[in-house]
């Protein structure tokens, strides 16, 4: 999942820890990436934990999202994602 940034509604607001995280069901939100991403291309887990990488071919279940900006460099960035249904 994606973390979100500003969550429109934010289930199990009560919860007290010390790594409660709200996670984006639906939505459009940044994630962190490695790599170049086009606009519309796959996301899914990447090796480096915290980071997706694309993968426009996914196998059932893998999708975090899809892309809705771009990222030109190699290295670690952020774009902005679809995340829900896509």
């Amino acid at each position: 999942g994606v973390v979100s940034t500003n969550p429109a509604h934010l289930m199990n607001s009560n919860l007290e820890g010390e790594y409660v995280t709200a996670i984006a069901l639906q939505g459009r939100v940044p994630c962190k990436v490695l790599g170049r991403v086009e606009k519309g291309d796959m996301l899914v887990t990447g090796a480096i934990p915290g980071y997706a990488i694309v993968n426009n071919s996914p196998g059932v279940g893998q999708v975090i999202g899809k892309a809705v900006g771009a990222k030109q460099d190699d290295g670690k960035g952020t774009v902005e994602v679809v995340v829900g249904r896509v």
